[in-house]
């Protein structure tokens, strides 16, 4: 009769174990997107600039070619630099609002990959909600630069 009891014991243990186990496996799936780094496409941003689309959701990578004058308007101050994408001669203002969101320290010949919304314009575009979005009726944006996220 114990081993009987036994053998139930560890065969609910060992249960428990691989259901834990499957759990875990799931869990790191789920997580893994949400930790991976981000991933560029420009030519999705050079699509959009070709066809004259605005009011999309974008993702470039590039170098900082020239950090303007902060610049103010009806919802705050705003960093502008202006980005080179790479493998590309398109370039692309960036604004990013500092009143909501991070000013991260860009400088010329800097490395950033930034998240926002995409608008035309005939010099390239513009890339602004750079940040969270304090009432979320918006997708954050953010700024990756030397691995540290404004946003």
């Amino acid at each position: 009769m114990l081993g009987g009891e036994g053998t139930r014991r560890e065969g609910v243990i060992l249960r428990y174990g691989q259901r834990m186990r499957r759990f875990g496996i799931v869990f790191l799936l789920l997580l893994g997107p949400a930790c991976a780094p981000a991933t560029a496409d420009n030519a999705a941003v050079e699509r959009d600039y070709a066809e004259k689309r605005s009011t999309v959701e974008v993702t470039a990578d590039g170098v900082v070619t020239r950090v303007l004058a902060d610049d103010s308007g009806p919802s705050g101050a705003h960093q502008r630099f202006i980005i080179r994408l790479a493998g590309s001669t398109q370039t692309v203002l960036v604004d990013n609002n500092v009143t909501i969101g991070q000013r991260a320290p860009v400088m010329p010949g800097d490395n950033v990959i930034v998240h926002g919304e995409y608008v035309w314009n005939d010099e390239g575009g513009l890339i602004h909600f750079t940040h969270h979005d304090p009432a979320p009726a918006h997708e954050g944006g953010w700024i990756d630069f030397k691995g540290v996220r404004y946003q």
